[in-house]
């Protein structure tokens, strides 16, 4: 008897601890709506290219049953995929396991936090709970609960380009090319000696010979330069009178010239007498002291070191003189070979090297590029605005000049523009082998992993290049709005005023109106009044928004979905005009 009477009582606390769990569980079911659940943000926004996520609890008192578990697992849902977020674990008192413990007569509050990877498939997304209640073998769901809608990413919308750097194609315009000869003159006189041996001598019948050949070629005279000197052993005031007329001397020796090669046959000369039809300076410059000095420097005499010594020690014009004489008693080589060449009259002639019109060029890159030097054909690509046209100019000036970093750098750059990332890497990198460690060309390696969105690259390459001495402010600001970095993006880009990616680091980093402000000095364009309209929505300035998303679409019209779904105007999606705009 008392064996069968132990059984039943077996069998009825079981039956009865089993109705007891299944109360506990259907009363947290039946109640659980009043739970309160409190997500930050409302709505998800990335930087840094993660999402951050909070939510705070609050269990109401007589709520949790004292031996129940609830696992609360957020999920992340958006279209064709979820993100599971890690779960959190709440308990009542006797419950006997890891968990928050949540009194059963008081109630209870908890936190939870994660942080989860960016994936553009979540900007059209929605963050959820089920909460799942156990106790003893029993469980159950409690019911789904939308916490937040997810995500802004705004902070993605950094314009990629890079500040790029082109090498300068090194034309000149306008070059000058120069040419000059020596008369020589004999002590104290200012006539020409032609028979002088100076003047007789190999180099300076060569000198005046080629100066014949460059006036003969008709080139157009800049100017026309005449500087007479004295040798510095005479008296200060009779050397400076006899530089003066040396100076007239050679000016009509000149003049003789031009005439003598206007005379000859085929001449391709257009200037008669160039003291009036060209602009002529002519200078007396006395005694020549810095070409003595550099002479006797430059000379094989054993005691060269104390007399330029005594020369620049003494201070006394008459007495340096007064030295130099002296020196000439002891010196025969000072008085034979160092005095006399300094007795002179220089001719410099400047002229226009003759150069194809822009005109000439322009049609020559395109149409027989061969017929350019590597400077012409590199600044020809700076006459036109067409990108296709600069990237056909900068391909044959590669393939012609194949040692030419420019070229390829140059190219790189213009593919870059034109969206054609695999050929920009190929110029880019035959770039880098041809000259290494180019500050230019590591800058545009980082422009390029920018553009394909390896910013961990992209910011090694411009950290290199501002060691070799770029500046990569605007780039690593770039860099800066991806790594969330908004206040540091904002200092890095604040010379670069007027611009997208400096208004963009002021909206992130909270200054809505300098952000504004900023956009509406920058380009305009779909990107500009997009931001815009973001501002607007972040500031509650409907019109502003309207108008300028308006613009955005009409500029591009795939903008149109794009702001359908952006959580940026969530306020918005129900409003007649913006429907409207979007549709």
């Amino acid at each position: 008897m008392i064996k069968k009477f132990n059984l039943k009582a077996l069998a009825t606390i079981v039956v009865i601890t089993t109705l007891l769990a299944s109360c506990g569980v259907n009363k947290m079911i039946k109640k659980a709506n009043t739970v309160k659940y409190e997500a930050t943000p409302k709505v998800l926004e990335t930087n840094g290219g993660k999402i951050s996520i909070a939510i705070n609890g609050e269990i109401p008192a007589k709520y949790f049953n004292k031996k129940a578990f609830v696992e609360i697992t957020p999920v992340l849902k958006y279209k064709d995929g979820s993100e599971t977020l890690k779960s959190i674990t709440l308990k009542g008192e006797k419950a006997e396991g890891e968990g928050i413990v949540i009194n059963t007569k008081t109630g209870g509050k908890f936190s939870y936090n994660d942080i989860i990877d960016y994936k553009p498939a979540m900007n059209n997304s929605i963050l959820e709970i089920n909460p799942k209640v156990s106790l003893k073998k029993k469980s159950a769901e409690l019911g789904k609960v939308k916490l937040a809608d997810g995500v802004i990413y705004t902070s993605t919308r950094t314009q990629n380009v890079g500040n790029t750097i082109i090498a300068n194609h090194g034309y000149e315009k306008e070059t000058i090319i120069t040419k000059k000869a020596d008369i020589y003159f004999a002590k104290n006189l200012a006539n020409i000696n032609m028979r002088l041996a100076l003047n007789k001598n190999k180099n300076s019948k060569e000198a005046i010979t080629e100066l014949c050949n460059f006036i003969s070629q008709g080139w157009k005279i800049k100017n026309i330069e005449i500087n007479a000197w004295a040798s510095p052993e005479g008296e200060e005031s009779f050397n400076q009178g006899l530089s003066e007329k040396r100076a007239k001397t050679t000016t009509k020796y000149l003049n003789r010239l031009f005439k003598r090669l206007n005379r000859k046959k085929g001449s391709l000369l257009t200037v008669k007498n160039p003291e009036k039809e060209v602009e002529f300076n002519t200078y007396a410059k006395g005694e020549d002291w810095n070409g003595f000095l550099k002479a006797v420097n430059a000379s094989e005499i054993s005691d060269k070191n104390s007399i330029l010594n005594v020369i620049n020690s003494q201070i006394d014009v008459n007495k340096k003189e007064q030295e130099i004489r002296d020196m000439s008693l002891v010196y025969k080589e000072i008085e034979n070979n160092i005095l006399p060449e300094l007795r002179r009259g220089e001719i410099i002639i400047n002229c226009f090297e003759p150069k194809k019109t822009d005109e000439e060029i322009a049609e020559l890159s395109t149409t027989n590029p061969e017929a350019l030097d590597i400077y012409e054909l590199l600044y020809s690509a700076t006459l036109t605005k067409d990108l296709n046209i600069k990237n056909k100019i900068y391909k044959a000036a590669a393939t012609l000049n194949p040692k030419c970093w420019k070229a390829y750098n140059n190219a790189g750059i213009i593919n870059l523009k034109l969206g054609n990332n695999a050929e920009a890497e190929k110029y880019l990198s035959k770039a880098n082998k041809i000259a290494p460690n180019n500050a230019k060309i590591i800058n545009n390696l980082g422009c390029l992993a920018l553009s394909n969105k390896n910013f961990k690259k992209a910011e090694s390459y411009f950290l290199n290049a501002k060691k070799l001495g770029v500046n990569e402010n605007m780039n690593l600001g770039i860099i800066a709005i991806r790594k969330a970095n908004y206040n540091k993006a904002v200092n890095l880009l604040k010379d670069n005023e007027c611009t997208y990616n400096l208004a963009l680091a002021q909206l992130l980093n909270g200054n809505n109106s300098k952000a504004a402000q900023t956009l509406k000095c920058a380009p305009e364009n779909a990107e500009t009044f997009y931001l815009l309209a973001v501002v607007g929505a972040r500031t509650n300035n409907e019109s502003m928004l309207l108008e300028n998303l308006k613009k955005a679409v009409d500029a591009n019209n795939s903008l149109k979905e794009i702001a359908g779904e952006d959580r940026e105007f969530i306020n918005y999606f129900d409003n007649a005009e913006f429907q409207k705009i979007i549709k």
